[in-house]
């Protein structure tokens, strides 16, 4: 099965708090998640809200990753998508889990771009991941 894309849909739970409310940190992070699966950074933007919480996005070459915050959770929305043979979305994903000192991790993996016939395309999930509880 050839397909054009890995994407992983990642839940961290458990996570510092103080770690997900500073938007120069959770920047950095993503950008050396980015690094961590040999990705080609573009470019990025983030958001911080009041009273707390982080939007942003790393546009890569190979696709992006993206992470929304609820800092009162302790919660992290992470996407990683990657295309290409030489990136590795689950080392971008393993980098922020330890980082954002996630207790728990919940992923699914979904290969995107697969020649369903007729020019067109489809999806399928690959693999799920439930770590629930992580060393930090």
């Amino acid at each position: 099965m050839k397909a054009l894309g890995t994407h992983i849909v990642c839940e961290l739970s458990g996570c510092g708090v103080d770690r997900l409310t500073d938007i120069d940190g959770v920047r950095k992070m993503m950008v050396e998640a980015a690094k961590a699966a040999n990705a080609t950074i573009m470019e990025s933007a983030f958001h911080r809200f009041e009273p707390q919480g982080v939007s942003g996005t790393v546009i890569l070459a190979e696709s992006h990753l993206s992470i929304h915050t609820w800092p009162e959770k302790g919660y992290a929305a992470m996407d990683f998508y990657t295309c290409g043979d030489h990136t590795d979305p689950w080392l971008a994903c393993e980098y922020a889990a330890k980082a954002l000192c996630a207790q728990a991790m919940r992923t699914t993996e979904i290969k995107r771009g697969i020649e369903a016939g007729n020019g067109s395309f489809t999806h399928l999930v690959t693999r799920v991941l439930d770590t629930a509880e992580r060393s930090a």
